[in-house]
């Protein structure tokens, strides 16, 4: 969900679906001192009863219907999202398990909540090397119908990547990101995009991206993080063969759902049309 906040920041996060209802939504922020601002903002200066401008919640990352055996590994404030995905999972009678890492009981979240659940796995470990040798340990030996969802700091995810790539499972591993994956080397060539709804046809230029060439052309097109994270300038795809390169989701959900990120995806083909 996305969150307005003074000065035209713009901000994304995961809703805590168990705590929520018709009259409140739940979100945990976590103060980042040296990150873009938004978290420093709610933790220093946000005050009750301050109006904010939300977006109606989207989801990128949601467990894939179906009966196989669901793995769900959070590090430290990735459990926000993987918390409502085991609740939601569990409750469906879905076969589960959680495995959280974090530094201390002082900085776990949900603990209470957790306690004495026998598919909750709760793991304390103060440098990531310690976290990565449980981490192996829970990947391997599991069975070849496990879904594997995935949500913590770049080094958790780079490391479940390389573990999938060696036991051959990365089709069933997704991933949410709090950080951009490292850039594509992917060519960027010029090209055309036409805006279905105008008619409109704008010139992408080489190493321009497509939120770039539609802003400068005054295009009304809407976006936040500028980094192929949140999601928030998906669009449909018409015609026109994509490159994806945002880690919202796979290049084969967006192909089978027809859209792109447009802050850092290209296109592969001489001219995209958009449904803008």
């Amino acid at each position: 969900m996305d969150i307005g906040l003074p000065g035209g920041l713009l901000r994304q996060y995961s809703l805590i679906t168990p705590l929520c209802s018709r009259r409140r939504y739940v979100i945990a922020v976590k103060r980042e001192e040296h990150g873009r601002g938004g978290s420093r903002w709610l933790h220093d200066s946000a005050r009750v009863g301050q109006l904010f401008e939300l977006s109606s919640p989207r989801n990128h990352f949601e467990v894939a219907p179906g009966d196989s055996p669901v793995l769900l590994l959070a590090g430290g404030i990735g459990i926000t999202p993987i918390y409502s995905m085991y609740e939601q999972t569990r409750a469906c009678g879905r076969p589960v398990h959680l495995h959280y890492w974090c530094r201390s009981q002082k900085h776990g979240l949900f603990l209470e909540a957790l306690a004495d659940r026998g598919d909750v796995t709760v793991h304390y470990a103060a440098s990531a090397e310690e976290s990565a040798g449980q981490f192996a340990t829970v990947v391997q030996g599991l069975s070849k119908q496990t879904e594997i969802y995935c949500c913590g700091p770049q080094g958790m995810l780079d490391h479940l990547e390389q573990l999938g790539e060696d036991l051959n499972v990365m089709p069933r591993i997704h991933l949410e990101r709090f950080q951009a994956a490292p850039a594509s080397a992917a060519s960027n060539n010029a090209f055309e995009v036409t805006l279905a709804r105008s008619g409109t046809q704008v010139r992408v230029a080489s190493g321009q991206t497509i939120l770039d060439a539609l802003r400068d052309a005054g295009a009304d097109v809407m976006y936040s993080c500028e980094q192929g994270l949140c999601g928030a300038c998906e669009v449909r795809v018409l015609e026109g063969c994509p490159d994806h390169r945002d880690t919202v989701c796979s290049a084969e959900e967006h192909d089978r759902r027809g859209t792109m990120i447009i802050c850092c995806s290209s296109s592969q083909s001489a001219r995209l049309v958009l449904d803008i």
